[in-house]
C-alpha cells in the first residue's frame, strides 16, 4: 500500500517514537540492574562502584549476558517491548485499514460521480434531441400555417368577388322586380279602366265608327 506524504511522515514519527521507547526501556533495564542511589553532592544519580567497575572491566559485557543473569527482569522488559511493538503494529494496521477504507470510500465516490456524470450527459443529450425535435415540429407548423394563411386569403378574396357578383345580380334582380311591379300596377289600372262603363261605351262608339266606315267603303265599291 502506497502512503501519501502526510501518512509517511506520521509513520516515520511513529517509528522514531518506537525506537525512543525501546531505548528508554533499555535504560530502565540498566537502572534496575545497577541499583541507582542518590548522591548528596550531585543532583544526578550515581551507580554503585562495583557494578560500574564490573561493567568497565568486562570486555564481553552485553545485554544478552545480563539478560541471562536476570531472566525475570529481561522477560518483563521483553514483554514490555513486545506489547509496545504490537501496539505499534496495530497502529500501523489501523492506519492502513483507515487508508484502505478512505480509498474505498474515495473509489465509491468517484464511481458515483462518474455515474452521475454519465446520467447528466444522457439527460443533456436527450434534452438536446427533444429541443431539436421541437424546433423541427415548429418549423413544419410554421410552414403549414403559412400555407393555410395563403389559402385562407385566397378563399376570402374569392368570397369577396363572389359576394360582389351576387350583390350586382341582386341589384339587377331588384331593378327587374321594380320594373315588373310597375308594369303590374299599370296593367291593374288598365284592367280596372276596361271594366268600367265608360270604357265599354267608348269601345261601342269605336266599333260603330269602324262599322260605318266599312259599310261606306263597301257601297262606294
Amino acid at each position: 500500500i502506497q502512503l501519501n506524504a502526510e501518512q509517511a511522515d506520521w509513520k516515520d514519527d511513529t517509528d522514531d517514537k518506537s525506537d525512543d521507547q525501546e531505548l528508554e526501556a533499555h535504560y530502565l533495564y540498566m537502572a534496575e540492574l545497577q541499583q541507582v542511589s542518590p548522591d548528596d553532592d550531585d543532583s544526578g544519580p550515581i551507580f554503585d562502584t562495583e557494578p560500574e567497575q564490573k561493567v568497565q572491566n568486562d570486555d564481553h559485557y552485553d545485554v544478552f549476558a545480563i539478560e541471562c543473569q536476570h531472566p525475570e527482569q529481561s522477560e518483563s522488559v521483553h514483554k514490555t517491548y513486545l506489547i509496545e511493538q504490537d501496539a505499534h503494529n496495530v497502529l500501523i494496521e489501523s492506519v492502513d485499514m483507515n487508508y484502505d477504507s478512505e480509498q474505498i470510500d474515495q473509489n465509491e465516490d468517484d464511481a458515483d460521480l462518474a455515474e452521475e456524470r454519465e446520467l447528466l450527459a444522457s439527460l443533456i443529450a436527450k434534452l438536446k434531441y427533444e429541443i431539436d425535435e421541437s424546433k423541427n415540429r415548429n418549423t413544419l407548423l410554421e410552414t403549414s400555417n403559412k400555407v393555410l394563411v395563403e389559402k385562407l386569403k385566397s378563399e376570402i378574396a374569392d368570397f369577396r368577388n363572389k359576394n360582389k357578383s351576387l350583390t350586382e345580380a341582386n341589384n339587377k334582380l331588384f331593378e327587374t322586380i321594380d320594373l315588373l311591379y310597375a308594369d303590374f300596377k299599370k296593367s291593374k289600372v288598365e284592367l280596372k279602366r276596361r271594366d268600367s262603363i265608360e270604357y265599354a261605351t267608348e269601345m261601342e262608339l269605336e266599333c260603330a265608327k269602324v262599322k260605318g266606315a266599312f259599310y261606306t267603303y263597301k257601297e262606294e265599291s
